[in-house]
């Protein structure tokens, strides 16, 4: 008898273990998984750069698998890699805890999924880093805001479960009208990537080539193991490299106030732009992110001269 017992316990643990060790992973990738994402850079869209988890680490009692800005597609330890910060899985949630990567500073947890929400639910996501960009750096206070996810959609697709989602910040007045909506998949994520903050321009590759200043992130394919869980229609190969920056035009209006100002005026959905300001000999004098349509910049040049913008 004690035989048969001890045979039953061995079958049953080769067929219980597999399921609890993956049920973590069918909420959200946590292991062997690359992301294959775009991201636009001052108003230009820019190719690929892949995201992947490289190892373990703990803060504050807790276990966040580590996630990387890779040097490639290809999932390992590399000291060129840049960490981004630690991601963790509890039941349908998933959180982040992103790091400065210019100071080291470590930021405030917030939710970055959850996949347990229905429609009408309103989700308090917490300190969330509002900026475009590879990774977290520089980080000053007005660039993390307190945040709400308000669910307009639930609905199941070959994809899996899918979330529609509405992002909002909170500011002096309470809480702003959306920062834009994005889809989450069960599984997957976000389609515009990761933790990037959502846009109302579409998604995808082919919508990306189109568009003369378009302004959005995109997934184009996240792999996990040897299988590919995503992979946006437009991408022909789930790693492949594509830069579509060349010929993108971008409309922008500078105009000088006084002798010491500009006025530069742009659409919502080519921000972020990047100003810099030049003398005749080519050297960057002045230089400073334009986060808004309508932004004036106080220029800090103090020799009079002529110089280029």
């Amino acid at each position: 008898m004690r035989k048969l017992y001890a045979v039953l316990i061995i079958c049953l643990s080769g067929i219980l273990f597999p399921f609890c060790g993956s049920a973590q992973d069918e909420v959200f990738p946590t292991k062997d998984a690359i992301w294959n994402i775009y991201i636009p850079k001052y108003g230009a869209m820019v190719t690929s750069h892949y995201y992947g988890f490289v190892g373990d680490t703990v803060f504050d009692g807790l276990s966040y698998h580590k996630l990387y800005l890779l040097k490639d597609s290809v999932l390992r330890e590399n000291p060129e890699n840049v960490y981004v910060g630690g991601v963790r899985v509890s039941g349908k949630k998933v959180y982040m805890r992103p790091t400065d990567t210019a100071t080291g500073k470590l930021l405030e947890e917030f939710l970055m999924y959850d996949f347990s929400v229905k429609v009408g639910d309103e989700v308090f996501g917490g300190m969330r880093p509002m900026v475009w960009g590879c990774t977290f750096e520089n980080l000053t206070g007005s660039d993390i805001k307190n945040t709400k996810l308000q669910v307009f959609d639930v609905r199941d697709s070959e994809l899996g479960r899918e979330f529609g989602v509405d992002l909002n910040f909170e500011s002096s007045e309470g809480y702003c009208e959306s920062e834009g909506s994005d889809t989450w998949i069960e599984g997957v994520g976000s389609l515009l990537g990761l933790f990037l903050p959502p846009s109302s321009i579409p998604t995808g590759k082919q919508k990306w080539i189109d568009m003369a200043y378009g302004q959005r992130s995109a997934l184009m394919c996240l792999k996990v193991g040897d299988k590919i869980r995503y992979k946006d229609p437009g991408c022909e190969e789930c790693m492949e490299v594509l830069n579509v920056s060349e010929n993108v035009v971008i409309p922008v209006t500078v105009r000088q106030i006084g002798n010491r100002r500009l006025s530069i005026q742009s659409l919502e959905n080519s921000l972020p732009l990047q100003f810099e300001l030049m003398n005749l000999s080519g050297q960057v004098v002045q230089s400073q992110t334009v986060r808004d349509s309508d932004t004036i910049i106080d220029l800090e040049v103090s020799v009079p001269g002529i110089y280029i913008s």
